[in-house]
């Protein structure tokens, strides 16, 4: 049912907010699988020198498909990880493989 008395305006506002707070959460629930250094340390830093590597590359592919992986499993629509990560040029099978599907659309 949705709320009449609220205006659309400030509904997508609300939207726009929850969808950001979602995408926080993502990044430091993969961040803590990762188990990803804290910001500023020396571990950090090193690993922001080398993210133009293929080190540095395949550190992201793998972290845009742990994000995928948690939403699909929290029951969030992961389509906008997997936007990223395709646009990054994660195969369609590996993003698949994290979705937990056979083909992604």
């Amino acid at each position: 049912m949705r709320a009449i008395w609220v205006s659309p305006a400030a509904i997508a506002d609300a939207a726009d907010a929850v969808a950001e707070k979602i995408d926080v959460l993502l990044e430091r629930a993969a961040d803590a699988m990762m188990v990803a250094p804290n910001p500023g340390s020396p571990r950090w830093h090193q690993e922001r020198e080398t993210r133009g590597s293929a080190a540095g590359h395949g550190a992201l592919e793998q972290r845009m498909l742990v994000e995928i992986a948690i939403a699909q499993r929290a029951g969030v629509d992961p389509r906008h990880e997997i936007d990223r990560a395709r646009q990054a040029g994660v195969s369609s099978l590996r993003i698949a493989t994290a979705a937990g599907t056979s083909e992604q659309k």
